[in-house]
């Protein structure tokens, strides 16, 4: 083989890698594809340049390098509609775009096609209808039940909303597919094409409780923020509430309006209203895609890593001082309460400075766990460092979601202030409340992390059933050793530490608990935080809490817990 043809096959091997790597890529990820695209063509010209016989030189030449250069260009394009229109057709008809305040850019065609059909049921647990479908003067519909018992605004960031002008999100977005019967009844829908009849999707079956969701919601109040509660043994969505919300009947189109141009316009102007600025941002879904620094409640996953790490961590030889300064020159670590030592004493233990949340002890475990020790650890709970981590958390699909990250900037965790920083919830931690609801939950459950998942079954119209989800672990991320003994510390906080206020509403249950107080914009209220799980003897709740710039988690976090635990118990 001459120098020639090797060079030529080697060209061609590096475009069809750069090819075949981009055109697998999903169609979140065109950038990528693009850029695999666009560094091939140079290799298929080279290639396509030494194939070819040498040109004559003049005119003759210029005109035959012209040519190249448009044939590359036409199997440029070949290609890019390959993928569009053939390799990725359905994925890209069902795409949708997320912005960073929750509003979504989606093909409006498949929303169009689907205006005659009834779209699926969306009930709860207990078979309660939230979403459902009514056909008028020939076109579909989609109501909402709920607003006849409940605020619809508290379910919004879960079902969602459909629009003829605006796409579609929430479930209605992520079941499109099956909620219109276009995956899951497929016989059905080609024996309507021929026979004929009203098409009619599938119905989804969620793990929430609209009672609890609402009672949930209602202890929020206006406040911006968030709640969970996860059945630990499970992994089973129970609520999971964002504020603020909107209301989908908003954007619902009427077909049965007698102006349906004003009909557009009152939905465009609801539209303009939930996106505009001072909104507050109701179409993020807090609980899944914000992401915030977890102030005291990451104490539990450092916890956790020093009872993994005893010979690092060592967790009964600690102090508790008002100041510690783990690099020479950086600001020192200080506890928000003066005198802490006086509660904790001196030296202390790990379920006493856990209980009184103290700053500088956790510093220092962070310090003795290292970088490698604290990455461990948070990986086993799916907090990545940003080399790591996709754009979205995979273990929750039933949602748009936001990866956790350890720290933002590369090596973050090799000054020792930054890994101190982290011990104790700040640094650069940006972590979403469900994220640290299976904290709580692997905690309960012990040790075990269970996959969220918030749709348990898709039937048919006939109740057949599609699919049927249910308990998948994800991981052990602690023995059960160190699970009992955390359960044990978060019941000395809800017990006599700064998290007892949480006790009072559920008097005789044991709760376990951890409050967390994050700062985030310097001068800004902190953001309150609470994890909890109950009862302690058997879990079957993990709950977390979040209020945006709300206050102290000891006092906000542990009394909006203590509601939101108590409905649980109630709605049993």
């Amino acid at each position: 083989m001459t120098a020639r043809s090797a060079l030529r096959t080697l060209c061609l091997a590096g475009a069809a890698g750069l090819i075949l790597y981009g055109i697998v890529q999903p169609v979140a990820s065109e950038v990528r594809w693009l850029v695999c695209l666009w560094a091939s063509a140079p290799l298929l010209g080279l290639a396509a340049w030494l194939s070819a016989p040498p040109a004559p030189r003049g005119l003759s030449g210029s005109v035959a390098n012209l040519g190249l250069v448009v044939i590359i260009g036409f199997v440029l394009l070949s290609l890019q509609l390959l993928r569009q229109q053939v390799i990725r057709a359905e994925e890209t008809y069902y795409y949708v775009a997320l912005g960073t305040d929750g509003s979504t850019t989606s093909n409006v065609r498949p929303v169009l096609d689907s205006q005659r059909v009834l779209r699926g049921r969306i009930v709860d647990r207990d078979g309660q209808v939230l979403v459902d479908s009514q056909e008028v003067a020939g076109f579909a519909q989609r109501t909402y039940p709920l607003a006849e018992r409940y605020d619809p605004r508290t379910f919004s960031n879960i079902v969602g909303f459909f629009s003829t002008r605006y796409g579609s999100g929430g479930l209605e977005s992520s079941y499109a597919e099956y909620l219109t019967g276009a995956r899951g009844n497929e016989w059905q829908r080609l024996r309507e094409r021929f026979v004929g009849g009203t098409p009619r999707g599938n119905d989804l079956t969620l793990t929430l409780d609209a009672e609890l969701q609402a009672r949930a919601a209602a202890a929020l109040g206006a406040r911006p923020g968030s709640v969970v509660v996860l059945d630990p043994r499970s992994g089973a969505v129970l609520a999971m509430v964002s504020s603020p919300g909107f209301d989908p009947r908003g954007l619902s189109f009427n077909p049965g309006a007698a102006d349906w141009e004003a009909e557009n316009l009152r939905i465009s102007q609801y539209w303009e209203q939930i996106t505009s600025d001072g909104a507050g941002q109701p179409l993020l879904n807090r609980p899944t895609q914000g992401v915030y620094p977890p102030g005291s409640t990451y104490k539990t996953v450092t916890a956790i890593g020093v009872l993994e790490f005893p010979d690092l961590g060592q967790p009964d030889t600690i102090t508790c001082p008002q100041t510690y300064t783990p690099q020479e020159g950086a600001p020192p670590v200080v506890n928000s309460v003066d005198g802490l030592v006086s509660l904790t004493g001196d030296p202390s233990d790990l379920e006493r400075v856990f209980a009184f949340s103290c700053n500088t002890a956790f510093a220092q475990y962070a310090v003795r766990l290292t970088s490698e020790g604290m990455s461990t650890i948070a990986r086993r709970f799916d907090i990545l460092p940003p080399q790591r981590a996709p754009a979205a958390y995979a273990e929750f699909a039933d949602l748009p979601t936001t990866q956790s990250l350890l720290y933002v900037d590369p090596g973050f965790l090799n000054l020792p202030r930054a890994l101190a920083d982290t011990g104790y919830g700040q640094g650069q931690l940006l972590v979403t409340p469900l994220q640290m609801a299976m904290v709580a939950a692997a905690v309960a459950n012990d040790g075990v992390m269970m996959r969220p998942y918030l749709v348990q079954r898709i039937t048919r119209p006939d109740g057949g059933i599609i699919r049927e989800t249910g308990p998948r672990s994800i991981r052990q991320t602690m023995s059960r050793g160190t699970a009992a003994t955390m359960r044990g510390h978060m019941a000395a906080v809800a017990r006599y530490g700064f998290g007892k206020l949480v006790s009072d509403f559920v008097p005789g249950i044991a709760v376990g608990a951890k409050s967390g107080t994050a700062e985030h914009v310097p001068g800004a209220t902190p953001h309150a935080w609470f994890i909890a799980v109950a009862p302690l003897d058997a879990p079957r709740y993990a709950v977390v809490v979040m209020v945006e710039s709300g206050g102290e988690g000891s006092s906000v976090g542990a009394e909006l817990a203590g509601q939101v635990l108590a409905a649980a118990f109630a709605t049993e």
